[in-house]
C-alpha cells in the first residue's frame, strides 16, 4: 500500500511526533484545538503528499496506478455486509458507510482549514428519525477507522530502517545475550 517514498514521508512527518497524532485525533473528533496546534496542522498538511498518504491510510479511493493486488477502495467489502441480509441490515450497512465517507471528507477538509465545519462524534439517539441507528453505527465506524489509521501511521513512523547486513548483525548480537 505504501512505496518507500511514502514510508519515508510518514517517518519524516510523524516519527517521534505523537503530539501531531494527538492533534489530528482532536481535530478529527471535534475536540478543542489551540491556535498553535492549528498552525502546526496547516503547516504540516500544506504538503499535499502528506495529506494523500494519510488519507490513503484512513480511506481508500481508486488509484488505477496502484500495483496489482493492492487496490484500495472505500466501498470494497460492502457487498459482504449485504449479501443475503435483511432490508434493514442492507440499509444500515450502505447508509452508515455513506455517512462515514462524508465524515472523512469533512475531517480532511479541516487539515487545510482547522476552523471549518467540524465532525461531530456526539451520540444522539433519536429512534424516530434514525430507527436503525445508522448515525451511531457511522460514528463508531468513523472513530475506529481514525484511531486505527493513526495507530498504523505511528507504527510505520517508528519502524527502524536497516539493511540486511545490519539485521543479521543485530540478530546475531541478540542471540548471544
Amino acid at each position: 500500500m505504501y512505496s518507500n517514498k511514502d514510508i519515508d514521508l510518514i517517518k519524516s512527518t510523524f516519527a517521534e511526533n505523537d503530539e501531531l497524532l494527538v492533534m489530528l485525533r482532536k481535530l478529527f473528533f471535534g475536540g478543542k484545538v489551540t491556535a498553535d496546534e492549528k498552525k502546526i496542522i496547516v503547516s504540516t498538511f500544506s504538503n499535499p503528499d502528506v495529506v494523500e498518504v494519510l488519507r490513503r491510510k484512513v480511506y481508500g479511493i481508486n488509484n488505477f496506478e496502484t500495483p496489482i493486488g493492492q487496490l484500495s477502495d472505500f466501498w470494497l467489502g460492502a457487498e459482504s455486509q449485504v449479501f443475503g441480509a435483511s432490508r434493514d441490515t442492507v440499509y444500515q450497512a450502505i447508509k452508515s458507510k455513506e455517512v462515514v465517507l462524508s465524515m472523512f471528507i469533512k475531517a480532511f477538509d479541516l487539515l487545510k482549514n482547522p476552523d471549518g465545519e467540524r465532525v461531530s462524534i456526539a451520540v444522539v439517539i433519536d429512534l424516530e428519525s434514525d430507527p436503525l441507528g445508522v448515525n451511531l453505527i457511522a460514528r463508531n465506524l468513523y472513530m475506529k477507522a481514525i484511531e486505527s489509521a493513526l495507530h498504523a501511521v505511528k507504527t510505520i513512523a517508528g519502524m527502524k530502517s536497516e539493511t540486511a547486513e545490519e539485521a543479521v548483525k543485530r540478530l546475531q548480537s541478540d542471540s548471544t545475550k
